[in-house]
């Protein structure tokens, strides 16, 4: 049951179209001369964020805007710290000074998640049945868990483009509202990224 209001962002479900799911990440390497990772990263990103990389190789949370094309979500980083001590973590501080930094996201565009909606689902949105698609919304993650807290805006189910293609309910999260025809209050969904990047032949991040 999804009563709690606990938002992950995007968690790793499967492969579109039950494809074999290797969990296979992309790695990012910053370290290209004479680019530094502190100025290629300047805000906060958690893992479970989709992530944009702008035209100059800037890497930020994924906009709300749906004309941003997206890179993939968020896995974690890697980078040696000012001691020179290797490390590995599930967030990263915007415009941190470390060296070897490597971004690791889930970057294949037939990649499904899990992600939780703000609030109840009636039957008439439809979302899971007909085809319809819904708008993430950008939250605040914690550094003490490293977590996303985007979740998905259950007041936007559109068949219009967004940035969340809804395949269907969550197979393991089948609570029920205290009306008919209405879910509990936060269910989750599973879904795909509509405006990955990768499918699209010749894209630049900002344009539609």
């Amino acid at each position: 049951m999804a009563s709690n209001n606990a938002p992950r962002g995007l968690v790793l479900a499967k492969k579109n179209g039950d494809g074999s799911n290797s969990t296979g990440m992309r790695t990012i390497d910053l370290n290209v001369s004479p680019k530094v990772a502190s100025a290629l990263i300047p805000s906060d990103i958690f893992t479970g964020d989709p992530i944009m990389i702008e035209s100059l190789g800037t890497i930020k949370p994924n906009p709300a805007n749906v004309t941003v094309k997206s890179a993939g979500v968020c896995q974690g980083f890697s980078y040696v710290n000012s001691s020179g001590e290797q490390k590995f973590a599930r967030s990263w501080t915007g415009g941190t000074t470390a060296t070897d930094v490597k971004v690791h996201i889930a970057s294949d565009p037939d990649q499904t998640y899990f992600i939780q909606a703000d609030a109840t689902v009636t039957a008439s949105a439809g979302m899971g049945v007909g085809v319809y698609n819904a708008p993430w919304i950008l939250g605040t993650g914690s550094h003490k868990t490293g977590q996303s807290a985007y979740v998905m805006d259950a007041s936007g189910p559109t068949q219009a483009t967004s940035h969340c293609r809804v395949i269907r309910r969550a197979p393991w999260d089948i609570g029920t509202g205290a009306s008919v025809g209405t879910t509990d209050a936060y269910p989750w969904y599973e879904v795909r990224i509509n405006s990955h990047m990768d499918n699209y032949i010749t894209t630049t991040v900002s344009s539609a």
